[in-house]
């Protein structure tokens, strides 16, 4: 038997058959988000030492423990609202949820309500039963939310939605779709059209053959969660830079990156819905849209200033003492997140606010001056 999801990409060939040739947004779309046969959405996607990637969360819970100390200080910044309600998106197996709700126990905020977006059946099912006990609700999108008072979080989020491919032409910028050719899926340049038109034509020129990617999927959803958060914040910590680093001319080849098993391939469009698609996010067309949505950029940094700063409170209290084995651990932990060379420098944190300005939260006070 082969690796690949046959049923999915029969669908997917099927598809280009009667239609024609699809952007790869909507092939990554399928591949990853497909209700039978989607990386994530079928519940296949497996993360840590035996999965097929790490992640912030694969580290221990001292990342959502530190997340939990923002929280604390975002409702604060609010002025202490009795219905501060935290909003968590991409959640995966739930574990990150899992963490922060075991800290929150400690807190001013101990009991407050988790809703977690989650659209798939098969990852629900995984979430509930590892949240069992802790306050927590469901909707299917974003739309399916009340309107409330709180946060909206997400570790890795962004980094998973479906992404249109450009090339440069030498003279201007085509756009690669996806078309079936000889049993394979195989790339095909199309004109560039609609809002990806406008996008690009702000781009330098580059030479022929340089790739990069474009993210439109996100403004659908920082419309919507602005929409529903009437007061508050939303976090997003991801890996990705700014536009002018994404389009540097060293980066010819773009950033999507398919993995699976911890090794990385240069082929997304074989075996869709076996493995992880993802593409840097450019903080800066998110950072654009997100103010066009009705947000208000509040601050930006990698993530070794984010967790140093956030963390500042937590590394006091430890200092000039002798860590017992699981000060030991948490030290380890965070290292690991911190390292400039690894997840440290790799990964950012950005921040929005509507109603309240973000500006001294404590994650952000180490965040220099970072252009998007």
């Amino acid at each position: 038997m082969s690796g690949k999801s046959p049923g999915l990409e029969a669908r997917l060939a099927a598809e280009i058959q009667t239609s024609g040739p699809i952007p790869f947004d909507r092939f990554m779309e399928r591949a990853l988000y497909d209700p039978e046969d989607g990386y994530y959405s079928s519940g296949k996607s497996a993360i840590g030492k035996q999965g097929d990637f790490f992640t912030n969360v694969s580290i221990g819970p001292i990342y959502g423990e530190v997340l939990v100390g923002q929280f604390v200080e975002m409702w604060q910044m609010l002025g202490r609202p009795a219905g501060f309600t935290l909003i968590e998106q991409g959640a995966g197996d739930g574990q990150l949820a899992q963490d922060i709700l075991n800290a929150l126990a400690a807190t001013a905020l101990a009991g407050a309500p988790l809703i977690v977006i989650e659209p798939s059946d098969a990852l629900r099912k995984i979430q509930s039963e590892k949240l069992s006990g802790h306050d927590v609700s469901w909707v299917a999108n974003a739309d399916a939310l009340p309107e409330l008072c709180g946060v909206h979080y997400s570790n890795e989020l962004f980094d998973a939605f479906p992404v249109h491919i450009i090339r440069s032409t030498g003279g201007g910028w085509a756009e690669l779709y996806v078309d079936r050719k000889e049993e394979s899926f195989t790339w095909l340049e199309m004109p560039v059209a609609g809002e990806l038109a406008g996008i690009v034509a702000e781009f330098p020129a580059r030479a022929k053959g340089f790739t990069s990617e474009v993210c439109l999927a996100h403004r659908p959803l920082l419309q919507t969660i602005a929409a529903k958060i009437t007061r508050g914040f939303l976090l997003a910590v991801d890996y990705g830079m700014s536009r002018e680093s994404l389009l540097a001319e060293h980066r010819t080849g773009g950033t999507l990156s398919c993995y699976r098993g911890h090794r990385r391939d240069s082929n997304p469009l074989e075996s869709p819905g076996q493995k992880d698609l993802t593409a840097h996010v450019n903080f800066s067309l998110l950072a654009q849209d997100a103010v066009e949505a009705g947000w208000q950029f509040g601050n930006f940094t990698d993530q070794h200033h984010f967790l140093v700063g956030a963390a500042t409170s937590l590394l006091l209290s430890m200092d000039g003492k002798t860590p017992d084995a699981a000060g030991r651990k948490t030290l380890r932990s965070l290292k690991m997140l911190l390292h400039p060379e690894s997840m440290g420098r790799q990964f950012h944190a950005i921040l929005f606010s509507k109603g309240v300005s973000g500006a001294g939260l404590s994650g952000f006070q180490y965040a220099g001056k970072i252009q998007l």
